[in-house]
């Protein structure tokens, strides 16, 4: 387990465990669900700690999906929610 996953377990635990992890997968770190990840200076901190495994996954899901991955809005903040709804979509895979 990678230090993102396991910073994610954290929070979901922390918040709910199963019910936490549906409602990300469900609505997305865009409505607000996740504490940590609403203002940029938060997403733009867990982006720069975490880069080396964001980076894993987005190399992950643009080699599954055979095209580049396609950033709307901030490069940052996009990729921050990016990487906490994937690694919560493969540490709780309903």
């Amino acid at each position: 387990m990678n230090l993102l996953e396991k910073r994610v377990q954290e929070i979901i635990e922390e918040n709910g465990g199963m019910d936490f992890a549906k409602d990300v997968l469900q609505h997305g770190c865009q409505s607000g669900t996740v504490s940590e990840l609403i203002y940029y200076k938060d997403t733009h901190k867990w982006y720069d700690e975490f880069y080396d495994e964001i980076e894993e996954l987005r190399e992950e899901l643009e080699n599954s999906l055979g095209e580049p991955l396609k950033v709307n809005g901030d490069l940052k903040n996009w990729y921050a929610w990016l990487g906490f709804e994937e690694t919560t979509r493969k540490l709780y895979d309903f």
